[in-house]
């Protein structure tokens, strides 16, 4: 029964025997007459043994992972080896005794052989080094020296800390704005200057990493870049924006400086900055310097060809104008023939006020400026801006104050800019299908549906100026006359094309796209300028900006009644190069009494008052060919007849021309009707000094 308790079962044994191949092969425990005493005697004792030769290496492997310096290290670990060798034979002495493993057993104490062996081997030719290594009393001697050594070594260390001090204060003290950061971009060391400018103190900025500094946007660049220091690679100089302690960005240029270690690993970046916020700035002020001179440059080609197109429409549209008033002069025509010619008439009058906003845009507008008050003019066409307006929109005026500036403007033009500006407003509200009406407007804009006119002083200086991106203007005091709507504003495509003469975003046949460019044109010839600020969804403001008035600059002169339209006979010597239009103004001349001399330029003119004949009046125009403009021949006409009385006709306004002439001015504005015309020539024949 001790055997049976000490031996393994027979169907346990038949196991092995199948799956190992151990049949023929008895356990060692037999020999041993399965006692349990002596078979137990033997495992216990193998497997301590083993657990022993186990964890005599396992200290060898520790001692040598942690003192790299240990010599003879493949011999210790080839021993370690050997000892782990020799723990397995133990536990397989242990395993025998119930399994009859003898094969593996076997080949596990060949393996121990061989690895004793070549212990053995490697052994003995390490003897004679072993027995060279230093005693103790040697040991003590190197150890004095070493202690001298380590003393030496420290005090180097000292002074070599005293150095790298001395060179971090100069670090910090140079007047350069530098940072070091490591391979990872954190912050090790920054200089006093880069605390200056970047309003920061060194305990908040040590120890963080550099693109906490950089704006949102560069971060993930900044990043890429360090990845590409690290990787050998990447730009040595790059451009950075910083944030300041005091929230303000600063535009720095930074040179990038790297150090690496003994195996060539990156160690240590050091960065000098450069701060270009100011020539950032300046060369920013430039470029838009530059577009608006190429934007003023393309609207000044754009006004002389509308000016030279409305010049020689109001040529033409006078030549209708006079025809059909004579022809409307005529009896004999029916009421359809009447009915046509008014038709044509109204449709040449309405072309030209279309030519009269192309002036106006072209800024060779003729302008009567005087010292207005922006309230009483609005309050006279209050009634006219609510009707244009509409019943559905909301119009709201500012009520005078005396802290209102008046401006010096032309009342007529003024009065059209504003009527302008609310049909703009009206239309861009009429038209906001797309906005959501429950949305809230921005601070400070008026209601949904809501038109809203203001008025602001300003006093701009140059640097004001510079902001506003109005080059054109001159410093000093400013009127704001701004049109408020709600409707679904402007992209900024449309923005930047909104000035454009017959540009326009409103259905074929709905808008010339003359009104904003009328404004513009009559603005910038005042003086002034316009601005505009427009979001899509959330509405636009037109603000006018109109030279404050000190003064009435220049007085009308009252319109006195008129006796007679006809003439008696008197002379009038007609100068107008367009021969068509000479022709039919001449013939609506001499249709109201007068007779007409015509020339058809300047010397022609002249060669008439030459030959003596007598002449009452002179009517020229003002821009002709031939070298003599109306100007030249109104000063030399002067000079044959003194008492000559001289009317001016111009398509659009010369200033400079217009300036050499030294009386007062009698202009009269193309396109005009043979009515109008008739009517001023007599009252300067009457002496009755009516100017336009």
């Amino acid at each position: 029964m001790s055997m049976a308790a000490a031996g393994p079962p027979d169907s346990i044994l038949a196991g092995w025997e199948k799956d190992w191949g151990l049949a023929g092969f008895t356990p060692h425990g037999f020999c041993l007459a399965w006692q349990p005493g002596l078979i137990w005697l033997h495992a216990v004792s193998d497997v301590l043994t083993a657990a022993a030769y186990y964890a005599i290496p396992a200290a060898i492997f520790v001692l040598l992972s942690r003192r790299r310096d240990v010599p003879f290290r493949p011999v210790i670990l080839l021993f370690a080896v050997f000892i782990t060798a020799c723990g397995t034979t133990h536990l397989m002495s242990a395993v025998t005794l119930w399994v009859p493993l003898y094969w593996l057993e076997g080949t596990i104490k060949a393996i121990t052989a061989a690895l004793s062996v070549v212990t053995a081997i490697l052994l003995w030719p390490l003897l004679p080094r072993l027995l060279h290594m230093p005693s103790a009393a040697e040991m003590r001697r190197l150890n004095i020296r070493l202690e001298a050594q380590i003393a030496e070594r420290d005090m180097a260390n000292l002074r070599l800390n005293e150095s790298r001090q001395t060179l971090r204060r100069l670090y910090a003290r140079t007047p350069a704005p530098l940072h070091a950061m490591d391979r990872d971009g954190t912050l090790l060391e920054v200089s006093d200057r880069w605390l200056d400018l970047f309003c920061y103190h060194r305990q908040d900025v040590i120890g963080r990493k550099m693109r906490d500094f950089y704006v949102p946007e560069q971060g993930d660049v900044a990043e890429d870049h360090l990845q590409a220091l690290r990787a050998g690679g990447g730009e040595r100089r790059t451009e950075r924006r910083i944030w300041r302690g005091d929230g303000e960005i600063r535009d720095v240029e930074a040179t990038y400086e790297l150090e690496h270690d003994s195996l060539g690993r990156l160690e240590r970046i050091l960065v000098a900055l450069t701060d270009v916020t100011s020539r950032k700035r300046a060369e920013a002020a430039l470029r838009a310097s530059e577009e608006r001179l190429r934007q003023s440059q393309k609207m000044e080609a754009v006004g002389q060809l509308t000016g030279g197109i409305a010049h020689d429409f109001n040529n033409l549209l006078t030549t209708i104008m006079g025809s059909l008033e004579m022809l409307a002069r005529q009896s004999g025509l029916d009421a359809r023939g009447e009915r046509l010619t008014r038709n044509a008439l109204e449709g040449a009058q309405r072309a030209a006020r279309l030519t009269s906003q192309l002036l106006s845009f072209s800024r060779r507008q003729r302008l009567s400026p005087e010292s207005l008050v922006p309230a009483e003019i609005l309050m006279g066409i209050r009634d006219l801006l609510q009707r244009t307006a509409g019943a559905h929109i909301t119009l709201t005026l500012p009520a005078p104050s005396a802290a209102q500036w008046p401006v010096l403007a032309d009342q007529n033009q003024l009065e059209v800019a504003l009527v302008n500006l609310v049909i703009n407003a009206r239309d861009a509200i009429a038209g906001d299908s797309r906005r959501d009406r429950s949305e809230s407007p921005r601070p400070g804009s008026p209601r949904p549906g809501e038109i809203s006119v203001r008025f602001a002083n300003y006093t701009l200086a140059a640097a004001d100026i510079a902001a506003l991106g109005q080059d054109h203007l001159a410093a000093g005091d400013f009127v704001g006359i701004s049109v408020t709507d709600t409707g679904h504003g402007m992209t900024p495509d449309v923005l930047a094309r909104a000035f454009e003469p017959f540009f326009t975003t409103k259905a074929t046949g709905a808008g010339t796209g003359l009104g904003l460019s009328q404004t513009y044109g009559f603005a910038t010839q005042s003086g002034g300028a316009v601005r505009l600020d427009s979001t899509p969804g959330l509405g636009t403001t037109v603000e006018l900006l109109l030279p404050r008035a000190a003064y009435c600059d220049v007085q009308k002169a009252p319109g006195a009644p008129v006796p007679c339209v006809n003439g008696h006979g008197e002379t009038v010597l007609l100068v107008e190069d367009d021969t068509l239009l000479r022709q039919t103004v001449a013939d609506g001349l001499r249709q109201r009494g007068y007779r007409v001399i015509e020339a058809a330029d300047g010397n022609a003119a002249l060669a008439a008052l030459d030959r003596g004949g007598h002449v009452d009046f002179l009517f020229t125009d003002v821009m002709m060919p031939g070298g003599l403009n109306g100007v030249a021949v109104a000063r030399a006409a002067r000079g044959l007849r003194a008492d000559l009385k001289i009317m001016f006709a111009t398509g659009y306004s010369d200033r400079q021309v217009l300036a050499e002439w030294p009386e007062t001015l009698d202009l009269v504005q193309k396109p005009y009707s043979l009515e109008t015309l008739a009517t001023r020539i007599a009252a300067r024949l009457h002496q009755e000094a009516v100017l336009l």
